[in-house]
């Protein structure tokens, strides 16, 4: 018997480990008040969706999208526009938003039409450039058939005052550029099949939609508004659409995941241990242990992202019960064999085996890093960190901690050795459970089936969908993101790099790629020099041909009418345009080029690479190609991690006992994928996500029992203690309301239930003795 009162080795490793906790709290409650809670779900989307543009430009977009919000308001079949006040007046009076636009007032459309008149010669459409080629016949054709059409009302004060009709055609040219909205009473409004009048109002969030708080509190105050536009107007009906609506059912739905289920494995586990030991003590060193970790985490977290993501915290709800096994499995050491060894004998018997599993699950969730969602990063880094940092706490606290806790028998003692018995003599058992697993991943594997599409991963809230779908219909301004980004390092190189790119769009079109797209009606200062020159060339033979048909014509205004972007912004001509136009403080600048009915979005993409400052973006397409790509990426992985382990286990236990011990890791892995298939769930990125922390959470119970310092009823003990807090914490996540959390989760318990099954074939040959 060992020498129960042996000396304890130095404080000094426990004192530098609460120092640096002290550290770590000092830290969190500086970088606290500046961290933000991220709810948002344009920010858990691959940052390489935007294509290659600069990151800054697709920061600067990605912000504007989410503050984006549109309405649109019907009194019915009368256009009368009192219903869209009203529904304005309640949105400016609630002061929840930083800007709300309804109509065009008098004087902003005077402006309009002014500044329209000042820069005529500088914003020339497409059609007119066109037409004053060779020589100007065309558009003096063009201007006879407006004056002579019964349509066109010009009037003897417009010929005269614009003989070009620059103004004409470039208004001609914008109500062709794909809008189904059109000016009454200075409001754009729209009408359904039915003959219901819609009217438009366009609002943006007042700062950042990631605050979690001021989102829900934004939902539900328009809610309220709606109501009470609805008490006012019995008939009216309203359409809302904006990413607040998403980033606000998602962060609802975590928030009630957080909430039911956080507090169903926080019981769940507190239940546990109080069973198994009997006493507060180990309940209060597995908090210690937990709380440490989530400390650590949080503060790496914040350091290294400078925020949380909300799902971040419900899926790193699965370290709370991983964290606690470090100190139930040497707990169990200390109950079981705590009359015949100190405290730091008993770390000496489980340290090697805690550090390697440590080391497995680390390795599992730093793999994670390589998914290309900024929640799962977070959620990596989140739980390598605060797993060590558990770990840690157990070796460099617990046995300072734990003297004088009782020493009880082993719980179920006789079942226990029972069921390890039989997988020593019993070869239906050890043989039979194997080959029955193995049969059943099989079949799960054969009736696997593969998708990549991100839009099943969450099924969106129906209300929310079918308005933006009504939305979409009317105005047909549709928010699929596929557009073009065109770049450049100012204003103007970007205008010249667009107006480079338009015949690469119109041979798109033609080919079919596209059946449309719409480009900025603004000109670059080089184009607009060519288009003053063209005038000055053609304006000659235009006014003989007018002169032939009997008219006299004014001699047109042909000096330089230079529009730059900055002014053309705050101009109400930017109108309904200005989302599409971005320029950072820097002067670096870009463009979207919305494209509609895409049929090729390889070829697109192939098409923008041929162009300088030109990326194509499908955020749809691209998700699902990054989605297949990383999913062939971690399959590989998984396949690398089961060779080393293998190679592993068979230098540390030889041959024949090191292939028994990998039977677990790979049926683990196969029933998870079964139970993933027969439940109905595609095989999907999430999915082999989960199957990595299967792998490295699972083997930690084979590394439990081949400890050759152990015993394998303290291991048996140990391991069916630390599945049953993994399945209280990640068996939680089976029931998210979220559809991607709840197919990790539902790989994850059937994967690490399987290990845990099948954890006796590791146990050392030798019979433990009673």
């Amino acid at each position: 018997m060992t020498n129960a009162n042996a000396l304890p080795p130095s404080k000094r490793p426990a004192l530098l480990w609460a120092f640096c906790c002290l550290l770590m709290l000092a830290a969190l409650l500086t970088l606290l008040p500046k961290a933000r809670l991220n709810s948002s779900v344009l920010a858990m989307l691959p940052k390489q969706a935007m294509g290659a543009i600069p990151p800054s430009l697709n920061d600067g977009f990605m912000q504007r999208l989410d503050r984006q919000l549109v309405w649109l308001v019907s009194p019915g079949k009368q256009a009368d526009p009192q219903v869209a006040r009203d529904w304005l007046a309640l949105l400016e009076k609630s002061q929840a938003l930083a800007e709300v636009k309804g109509p065009m007032d008098a004087d902003s459309q005077q402006a309009w039409g002014d500044f329209f008149w000042q820069h005529r010669n500088g914003l020339v459409d497409p059609e007119t450039r066109a037409r004053l080629q060779n020589g100007g016949a065309a558009q003096a054709q063009w201007i006879l058939s407006q004056l002579y059409s019964a349509f066109s009302g010009v009037s003897g004060k417009e010929l005269q005052n614009d003989p070009l009709m620059l103004m004409r055609g470039a208004q001609l040219a914008m109500a062709k550029n794909g809008q189904r909205l059109r000016l009454m009473d200075g409001w754009l409004v729209t009408q359904d099949g039915d003959g219901r009048y819609w009217y438009l109002l366009h609002g943006e969030l007042s700062g950042s939609s990631f605050d979690m708080q001021q989102t829900h509190r934004l939902v539900t105050t328009l809610s309220t508004l709606e109501s009470e536009l609805k008490a006012r107007h019995p008939q009216a009906q309203l359409l809302s659409r904006g990413t607040v609506f998403y980033s606000d059912y998602a962060s609802q739905q975590a928030k009630q995941d957080i909430s039911t289920l956080g507090t169903a494995t926080i019981l769940g586990v507190v239940l546990l241990i109080l069973l198994t030991f009997r006493s507060l003590r180990p309940l209060l060193l597995c908090l210690t242990s937990i709380a440490i970790g989530a400390l650590a985490g949080t503060v790496v977290t914040l350091l290294a992202f400078g925020e949380l993501h909300l799902m971040t915290l419900v899926m790193s709800m699965s370290i709370i019960g991983i964290s606690a096994d470090y100190t139930l499995y040497y707990l169990t050491e200390r109950m079981v064999h705590g009359a015949e060894a100190s405290p730091w004998q008993s770390l000496a018997k489980v340290r090697n085996a805690l550090l390697l599993a440590l080391l497995t699950t680390v390795a599992a969730y730093l793999i994670m890093m390589l998914a290309p969602f900024p929640a799962i990063r977070q959620m990596s880094v989140f739980a390598a960190v605060g797993l060590s940092a558990s770990c840690l706490t157990v070796i460099f606290w617990h046995p300072w901690l734990c003297r004088g806790l009782p020493v009880r028998p082993v719980p179920a003692r006789g079942l226990m050795l029972r069921w390890l018995a039989a997988w020593r003599r019993n070869r239906k058992l050890s043989v039979g459970l194997p080959v029955a697993l193995a049969i059943f991943s099989l079949a799960g594997l054969a009736a696997l089936r593969v998708d990549d599409d991100i839009s099943q991963l969450q099924a969106l809230p129906q209300h929310i969908l079918a308005q933006e779908k009504a939305i979409t219909a009317l105005t047909g301004q549709r928010v699929d993101q596929k557009w073009f980004v065109v770049y450049g390092s100012s204003a103007q190189q970007t205008l010249e790099r667009l107006e480079g790119f338009i015949p690469a769009l119109e041979q798109a079109k033609q080919r079919g790629w596209i059946s449309g797209y719409r480009t900025l009606p603004l000109n670059s200062l080089a184009r607009q020099q060519q288009d003053l020159k063209a005038l000055q060339t053609a304006a000659p033979a235009i006014a003989q041909a007018l002169g032939r048909a009997g008219i006299s014509m004014v001699n047109p205004d042909l000096k330089p009418m230079p529009v730059t972007v900055d002014s053309w912004l705050s101009s109400p001509a930017s109108e309904g345009w200005r989302l599409l136009w971005l320029t950072l403080p820097n002067g670096e600048s870009g463009v979207l080029v919305p494209a509609e009915g895409v049929k090729e979005s390889a070829a697109l993409d192939a098409l923008s690479k041929k162009q300088p400052g030109v990326a194509w973006v499908d955020r749809k397409h691209t998700f699902d190609a990054l989605f297949a790509l990383y999913r062939h990426i971690l399959t590989g992985l998984l396949g690398v991690a089961l060779a080393v382990i293998a190679c592993g286990a068979i230098a540390r236990l030889g041959w024949r006992k090191g292939v028994i011990s990998l039977v677990p890791s790979l049926l683990s892995l196969g029933c998870g994928l079964a139970v993933l298939a027969f439940s109905g769930h595609p095989l999907n990125l999430f999915s082999l996500l989960a199957l990595v922390l299967v792998l490295g959470i699972g083997i930690n119970y084979t590394l439990f029992f081949s400890n050759p310092r152990g015993t394998p009823l303290t291991s048996l003990l140990a391991i069916t203690l630390a599945m049953l807090t993994t399945l209280l914490t990640l068996g939680m996540l089976v029931f998210s309301a979220t559809q991607a959390i709840s197919s990790f989760g539902i790989v994850l318990v059937s994967g690490i239930f399987t290990a845990f099954l099948l954890s006796p074939l590791a146990m050392p040959t030798k019979r433990e003795k009673k």
